[in-house]
């Protein structure tokens, strides 16, 4: 009787029951779709229908399932996937020392502008930036990370017992075949990155710790690699246990090759702000009126109040009530979530 989402995915083909391409699973496009979120003639601006009644029958089979009506399990699907994309935020996070209250949340992915503010909310975070590019960001990112090759190589003992003529040794030898590697298929400016795996004694984890900065020929080189360790351990868990013994597991190098920064993109030329083309009822708890605005056409710092929608050919943004949407003048949206 609990719901569950993923982690097996309908993928391209068959795809979501709306599709039209024989799916018959539910998926978090059909419960979007049921919900009103997404336009069933202006998918991919247009160039595809999605099948609304498809939709609706293949969410009627979990709403049987759990004893529920369509729109209750169509809600409980985006609620669900909500909360597990939150979970992974918290698990790079939280769960590693970092408040991600204090941070923003960059939305990727076409579909992400569907759930990026409710999944703030579950982390109290109070501000989600949406570039106008979101739907192909992984690519765009890919042609704009620089080449990278990492080595690791294990080296267990106890940390202040271990010579550190020994550790230059590791990372000369790892450094030197990643050059080797790296010049296979790069010929510009590298820059190097160290780090250890370290843990105390009894502990059954390593921590990693960063050597970037370390002058690796000091002469008190360990007695600095313990003290970061022990800093590491106290930002992670709170605490750092001086007096134990400090276990140094692995060494790590990273050989990245710099890539040139792809040009900046334009800032979008001024216009008066655009009014909403559409109207379409959503659910948010129950139906409502919400404006359509096109993501392509507003202006460089209008404002738009939730509920709204904002519509391009990749993707589709849902601004919830309290939210408020400004548009940048590249054409992001800066959402103030409004938590307290």
């Amino acid at each position: 009787g609990i719901l569950h989402v993923g982690p097996e995915s309908a993928g391209a083909e068959p795809g979501p029951a709306c599709y039209g391409k024989g799916g018959t699973a539910p998926t978090v496009t059909d419960a979007n779709l049921v919900l009103g979120y997404l336009d069933p003639g202006n998918f991919l601006g247009g160039r595809a229908r999605l099948d609304v009644g498809a939709a609706e029958r293949a969410v009627d089979q979990i709403a049987r399932r759990l004893g529920t009506d369509r729109l209750t399990a169509a809600d409980g699907i985006h609620r669900v996937v909500n909360t597990r994309m939150a979970e992974g935020i918290r698990l790079v996070s939280v769960r590693r020392g970092v408040d991600p209250r204090r941070f923003a949340v960059l939305a990727f992915g076409g579909a992400a502008g569907l759930h990026i503010t409710d999944v703030a909310r579950r982390l109290e975070i109070g501000r989600v930036v949406v570039p106008r590019v979101a739907a192909v960001l992984s690519a765009w990112g890919m042609l704009a990370t620089d080449l990278r090759y990492e080595a690791v190589r294990t080296h267990v003992g106890d940390a202040r017992r271990v010579g550190a003529a020994d550790l230059r040794r590791v990372f000369a030898e790892m450094e030197a075949e990643g050059r080797r590697r790296l010049a296979e298929a790069f010929s510009g400016p590298v820059r190097i990155s160290r780090a250890v795996d370290m843990r105390y004694g009894e502990q059954i984890f390593e921590v990693g710790v960063s050597l970037d900065g370390v002058d690796l020929d000091a002469p008190d080189l360990m007695k600095e690699v313990v003290e970061r360790f022990h800093r590491r351990h106290e930002e992670l868990y709170t605490y750092a246990a001086p007096d134990q013994e400090v276990v140094l597991v692995n060494a790590r190098l990273a050989v990245v090759g710099e890539l040139p920064a792809l040009p900046e993109e334009p800032a979008l030329p001024a216009r008066a702000p655009v009014p909403p083309h559409a109207r379409r009822r959503v659910f948010l708890g129950g139906w409502t009126e919400a404006p359509i605005f096109d993501l392509d056409a507003v202006a460089p710092g209008q404002a738009v109040d939730g509920p709204a929608i904002f519509e391009a050919a990749t993707t589709t943004v849902l601004l919830r009530p309290g939210e408020r949407a400004v548009v940048t003048p590249l054409g992001w949206l800066d959402i103030s979530v409004g938590v307290a």
